[in-house]
């Protein structure tokens, strides 16, 4: 691509990047469509090291005008807005009414806390099992609630948490493995993790599942 259009409606004229920094804001792009999380894109896009930051551990002001820059951290946010974890510009003027007393957390804070998916959490909440607060494009969940969900099905005996967060993280490698089209050197920079973590969930598709899949990501 040669220009990229921001959520602020201005181009950049991305002409002049490199093919190495062409192929590192495409590479941005297919996380963003495989729904990798969106907190694994913006750490990918402008974290230290980033080819953003032109692999540096920190930013500057010069470096944040850049069109590199610029488009990559717009391509996280938009992930941020599709996954509804970031307020969409045209909903900024209900910002003032996110609670601010810590009683609701994010859609990915709570699949984290009791150790499920994202469309698990989801799933919970229009399954009436989750209370949640809807504003504008995004969702946030009733802290308490994520608690008691958490408690109940620990006393269900479900699968643990952190067989749960092991899941999806090796769901999130595997998806950059497939965007990396196997490379386990990739899908590492794409993560921002060794490449022997990657190979290690590389050689873990080809082991059987200890648990049933079935009993995995659901809700009560």
């Amino acid at each position: 691509m040669t220009t990229y259009t921001l959520f602020n409606g201005k181009t950049l004229d991305l002409s002049e990047l490199s093919s190495a920094e062409g192929a590192f804001l495409r590479d941005l792009r297919r996380m963003a469509e495989h729904d990798i999380s969106y907190f694994e894109i913006a750490r990918t896009a402008i974290g230290p090291g980033s080819p953003a930051l032109r692999g540096r551990q920190t930013i500057d002001r010069r470096t944040a005008a850049t069109p590199l820059y610029l488009a990559a951290e717009d391509i996280a946010t938009h992930a941020g807005v599709q996954q509804g974890l970031i307020l969409a510009p045209e909903f900024e003027h209900l910002r003032a009414e996110f609670p601010t007393d810590g009683s609701q957390i994010s859609v990915a804070q709570a699949a984290d806390f009791i150790g499920i998916s994202r469309a698990a959490v989801y799933k919970a909440i229009n399954a009436g099992t989750l209370q949640a607060l809807k504003i504008g494009n995004v969702t946030v969940v009733n802290r308490h609630s994520a608690v008691v969900y958490r408690e109940r099905r620990e006393k269900s005996g479900f699968v643990s948490a952190s067989d749960e967060i092991e899941d999806r993280e090796h769901a999130g490698i595997q998806n950059a493995l497939t965007l990396a089209r196997g490379s386990e050197a990739k899908a590492a920079r794409l993560l921002g993790l060794t490449a022997r973590k990657a190979s290690a969930a590389k050689t873990r598709q080809a082991r059987p599942t200890a648990k049933p899949r079935s009993e995995r990501g659901t809700a009560e």
